[in-house]
């Protein structure tokens, strides 16, 4: 009785944690277009944009569509994108949207991680007031609680009893390290530069027309050093978006062009708790240490 009374406990406790497994899923584009993200028909994101995450998805298996704001490119298409991995078991998984060998867009893995838990996300009132020829810009903070590691692979149970040995594995971990990410959306008119004079960074933020000017500048640019030497010029100037910041790093075709860049980047980023998301640019997980160590010495 006393066994089948502490088995009974441990499905319960087994069958509630599955009950409470998600799925989260970032899309991002390489060569910068913006999209919109559409999961089995449903309209995910309200604006375009270059990285779309979605958190808390209970569904395992969904179709999806990026649309893209420019019309001349071809939505495209994953016709089962899978938020599990072979053993059926829950991830957080990264996806690119990019143009495939034929030169049409596709929806491509990127990477993955197991067992992701569910995140709670709240928006936090207004932080910080930019004031620019008269006018005001709103910048507002969201901050979002991630799990980044686990312990383990999964816990696994067994019992010795009559009729042999009971085994159970939950495929189930508990989070060891959590990540506060914080991503500040500037709200109000951006189409021209605001003073940004209360700015940790000190300089303006560029406005869509000038950050393109400014991306076209460096990319005329034939070899990486020679974008190196553009970057870093308006870079310093400027306050930037990680956002910004990812598609500049993202002209360089040198990994070690890129971490140099994303290293120099850094202190001109407005947006500072949400630069995880540089992570991506990066084909190399060394890239990634050696960056973030970069930014702790910062």
């Amino acid at each position: 009785m006393r066994f089948a009374f502490v088995l009974s406990f441990f499905f319960v406790t087994i069958c509630s944690a599955f009950a409470q497994q998600v799925s989260h899923a970032t899309f991002y584009s390489k060569e910068g277009y913006l999209f919109t993200i559409y999961l089995n028909g449903q309209k995910m994101n309200d604006e375009p944009q270059t990285e779309v995450r979605l958190i808390n998805l209970t569904q395992p298996y969904y179709s999806c569509k990026a649309v893209f704001e420019d019309e001349s490119l071809e939505p495209a298409e994953r016709k089962l994108l899978q938020l599990t991995d072979a053993h059926g078991s829950r991830v957080d998984a990264t996806f690119v949207v990019e143009h495939n060998r034929k030169g049409n867009m596709k929806i491509g893995w990127k990477s993955q991680s197991l067992y992701p838990r569910y995140i709670e996300e709240r928006v936090e009132p207004t932080v910080v007031v930019v004031n620019g020829g008269g006018q005001q810009e709103v910048v507002r903070q969201t901050t979002t609680t991630r799990t980044v590691e686990s312990n383990s692979d999964g816990v696994s149970m067994s019992f010795g009893g009559i009729g042999g040995r009971v085994n159970i594995n939950t495929g189930y971990s508990e989070p060891v390290v959590e990540e506060v990410t914080t991503t500040t959306t500037v709200v109000g008119q951006t189409a021209a530069p605001a003073a940004t004079n209360d700015l940790p960074c000190g300089g303006t933020i560029l406005g869509t027309k000038d950050f393109d000017l400014a991306l076209k500048s460096i990319s005329v640019r034939s070899t990486d050093e020679g974008k190196m030497t553009s970057a870093k010029q308006i870079v310093s100037t400027n306050c930037f978006t990680t956002e910004q910041a990812r598609r500049v790093v993202d002209l360089f075709q040198l990994e070690e062009s890129k971490l140099e860049m994303a290293i120099y980047a850094y202190p001109f980023v407005i947006d500072k708790g949400a630069y995880f998301k540089m992570n991506g640019a990066f084909a190399k997980e060394t890239s990634i240490d050696e960056l973030n160590k970069a930014i702790l010495t910062q």
